[in-house]
């Protein structure tokens, strides 16, 4: 990877390794700035297609991928110095949040929600694994947390059981598509309180097709809250 390619979006390296170092204390930041420079070395494909993106668009997605990167990597050596595995952390998805958002809201853990949870980085059943209370309190403490538009968008989907047109008249919304654009962001700003997005990997393919070696960690982190919120709430649900 020849620096001309990188050089243009080291201003990104630089900010991503300052924000992470703040973040993970018992890292070096000239490592974490490392560990970016290898992302760029390991994916000269995608380095080319998304050089090519207009500015504003290319800068978006230097930035998502290179905090992911950054993540990934202090989340491996964090574990490593506390003394448990990455596969450890648990990730909300959207289907657990909405899954467990009635119950939460209801303040009713009785009925244990039906929810499909076999993939990895996720518990057992909650109502079999003892795990469900837990999850209900970290998901409740969240809630509190988001602001008072995105807490009366999910009340009233979640603890009232309306439709997104219900929601839309009661809020006086101009559609029921406005709510549920409404819906979906507060559910993004929950699960960033709650710690993020799962990682998600993609191959360095060349941009004509084929493969090359190499894989870059991503997430949908598009939400509202700045992704200086990333972290900052996080205390990571570790799987017994």
């Amino acid at each position: 990877m020849k620096w001309d390619k990188i050089e243009p979006w080291d201003y990104i390296v630089t900010h991503v390794a300052d924000e992470y170092s703040k973040k993970y204390t018992m890292l070096e930041r000239d490592d974490i700035k490392q560990s970016l420079y290898e992302w760029f070395v390991k994916h000269p494909n995608k380095t080319n297609e998304y050089g090519k993106l207009p500015k504003n668009e290319a800068q978006n997605v230097f930035y998502r991928v290179l905090r992911n990167q950054a993540l990934d990597y202090c989340q491996y050596w964090r574990a490593k110095s506390i003394g448990y595995e990455v596969s450890d952390l648990f990730y909300y998805d959207p289907d657990i949040i909405e899954a467990l958002l009635p119950a939460v809201l209801l303040d009713s853990g009785t009925e244990a929600p039906k929810l499909n949870l076999g993939m990895p980085g996720k518990p057992p059943a909650p109502a079999e694994g003892g795990n469900m209370m837990a999850m209900m309190v970290e998901i409740k403490a969240a809630f509190l947390k988001l602001n008072q538009e995105d807490r009366n968008i999910l009340y009233l989907k979640y603890a009232n059981s309306m439709t997104h047109a219900g929601v839309a008249e009661e809020l006086g919304l101009s559609s029921d598509d406005a709510a549920r654009m409404r819906h979906n962001r507060a559910i993004k700003k929950l699960i960033t309180r709650l710690g993020g997005y799962r990682p998600f990997s993609e191959n360095d393919s060349p941009e004509n097709g084929g493969s090359d070696e190499g894989s870059e960690v991503e997430t949908s982190n598009n939400e509202e809250p700045s992704d200086n919120d990333l972290l900052s709430q996080r205390s990571p649900f570790l799987l017994e």
